[in-house]
């Protein structure tokens, strides 16, 4: 697979576009300056030029790097927050196109017991802490092209075991992620995982999810390992995802070879109903130089997914709360889901008080029209 290939023909009814994952190493000082955020960090965006994305997920992005991210490439809106108060912590954000897609709805939870508590990294029931904090982010965007709906997330696992499968199930939750796949929503998930196919916390998102490495319709291209830890190889040397998938024909095979093919733990994983049309991973090395612009390679995958502009099925009961807090208290016209973009207008039933007029969806926000005075609102 190459950048900038031309994207196959849109077919009715389909959503098609490049995701991509890559961790970019974290600003700090390495023992070859080489390899130092401000010697890399110009042919590291150059790279994400050229993969040339519509969405994206990074990992271990630091504030001084996602302010660099964000000014250089432009066309993508970014999306995510820190883990602690962001001072001198790392994020897991997400960018896409903002001439490809709007921004419905998104958020970043703890990967823990409390997954809704800033900072919580305990999980209880015999299982171990994380070792650091660790988040997922998810967005839901709108395609601008074809009107579907695809939700993404972006999370970076712990490097022990047990927090490892218990925030892979928390992410695959019917709280989290879980909950579009259920209503039918296509979802992607990348990150750093760290942690090869046949883990538990793997095998746990390949029961529900797609690997798009090996649901790939061409063969995967670029090297099998995706973390080098800086550890420069010649490219002509390079164990390619080919040749390892060819020669260690399971996944504990190439688990027990790691140490010889390399570390694939950077994965790109997708809602079963997805085409994966090619998958790639990035080996390039930054231009005349034998250092790489991260310790890890970036991946990516070509998708077409089914377009799905509608959540729910059946009716969905819209209370107008008697005490609602309006800005003020005058007859007229109040928005109450401002940037919503309801999708399926037709399913809400409404259950309106009696200073309430008419309750209507218009250009997909909630809007309710208050009576004449007199009427009485309990404002607090």
């Amino acid at each position: 697979m190459t950048a900038g290939a031309a994207m196959p023909s849109r077919a009715a009814g389909t959503l098609d576009f490049r995701a991509a994952s890559y961790n970019i190493r974290i600003d700090t000082t390495e023992s070859d300056t080489q390899n130092n955020w401000s010697s890399r960090k110009a042919d590291l965006v150059a790279l994400v030029r050229d993969i040339a994305p519509e969405i994206i997920g990074f990992q271990e992005v630091k504030p001084s790097q996602y302010d660099y991210l964000k000014g250089q490439l432009s066309g993508y809106a970014f999306y995510g927050r820190y883990r602690d108060n962001g001072s001198n912590s790392e994020a897991c954000p997400l960018a896409y196109l903002k001439s490809r897609f709007d921004f419905l709805d998104g958020g970043t939870f703890w990967l823990s017991s409390t997954p809704d508590v800033v900072g919580s990294k305990t999980w209880g029931n015999g299982v171990e802490d994380s070792g650091l904090l660790r988040i997922c982010t998810w967005a839901l965007l709108k395609d601008k092209q074809s009107g579907g709906f695809v939700c993404f997330a972006c999370t970076h696992l712990d490097l022990k075991a047990g927090p490892r499968l218990a925030g892979m199930n928390l992410i695959l939750s019917s709280g989290r992620i879980g909950r579009f796949m259920e209503k039918g929503i296509p979802v992607v998930l990348v990150g750093d995982m760290n942690e090869y196919e046949d883990s538990p916390a793997m095998v746990a998102a390949a029961e529900v999810m797609q690997d798009s490495f090996f649901a790939s319709e061409t063969p995967p291209t670029g090297s099998w390992r995706s973390f080098t830890g800086f550890s420069w190889q010649d490219p002509s040397s390079e164990v390619s995802a080919t040749n390892a998938v060819l020669t260690y024909r399971t996944a504990a095979e190439r688990t027990a070879a790691s140490a010889t093919i390399g570390k694939r733990i950077d994965f790109v994983f997708t809602s079963r109903d997805t085409r994966v049309r090619a998958f790639a991973t990035r080996n390039d090395a930054r231009p005349g130089k034998q250092y790489y612009p991260s310790d890890h390679y970036p991946v990516m995958a070509d998708l077409t997914m089914p377009v799905r502009t509608a959540f729910w099925s059946g009716k969905i009961r819209v209370e107008i709360d008697k005490d609602l807090r309006l800005p003020r208290v005058a007859h007229g016209r109040y928005v109450l889901t401002e940037g919503a973009h309801l999708a399926n207008a037709d399913n809400l039933e409404f259950v309106l008080p009696d200073w309430v007029e008419r309750a209507a969806v218009e250009d997909g926000e909630i809007v309710i029209y208050t009576k004449p005075e007199p009427f009485s609102l309990r404002v607090r």
